[in-house]
């Protein structure tokens, strides 16, 4: 009996390739329309050292996928790399529209807001601002101006 070589197409479609392709359509669909597809980054008008950096999804809702926000020395992150000396932060809560983005931060285990991030948004034909007020809740307040990429 002679041995026969299945193409790639044919192990595709025979029992384990069929379910290992229907596993692999599903997860490139239901990570599509959760992809990073925007950037808010922003400097503090009297402080250089002021900085945040938005990573936004694609989502009918704000969703906030990567945060990195620095103020007097301190680094707060939503995913710290390992090794790097940054306070853990979640992202709490959150709304925006063509004229606002507002984003609220937690502590690890979701007690209190800890950072709150207001902004506002003005575009008239091809100019735009965005400006807003950084808070660290009971340490200090920063003002901002931003661009979104």
């Amino acid at each position: 009996m002679a041995m026969r070589f299945l193409g790639f197409w044919e192990w595709m479609m025979a029992g384990p390739g069929r379910l290992l392709c229907a596993t692999a359509l599903v997860m490139l669909g239901l990570t599509g329309s959760a992809s990073a597809t925007a950037s808010v980054a922003c400097t503090g008008v009297d402080d250089p050292g002021t900085s945040v950096l938005l990573t936004l999804g694609r989502l009918p809702v704000l969703a906030v996928v990567n945060a990195i926000i620095e103020v007097d020395g301190t680094v707060y992150s939503t995913n710290p790399p390992a090794g790097e000396d940054a306070e853990t932060i979640l992202f709490g809560q959150g709304y925006t529209d063509q004229d606002r983005l507002w984003a609220d931060f937690t502590d690890p285990n979701v007690e209190e807001i800890v950072i709150t991030l207001r902004l506002e948004r003005a575009f008239e034909d091809k100019s735009g601002a965005e400006a807003g007020i950084l808070r660290i809740v009971g340490h200090s307040a920063h003002a901002v101006t931003c661009e979104t990429g």
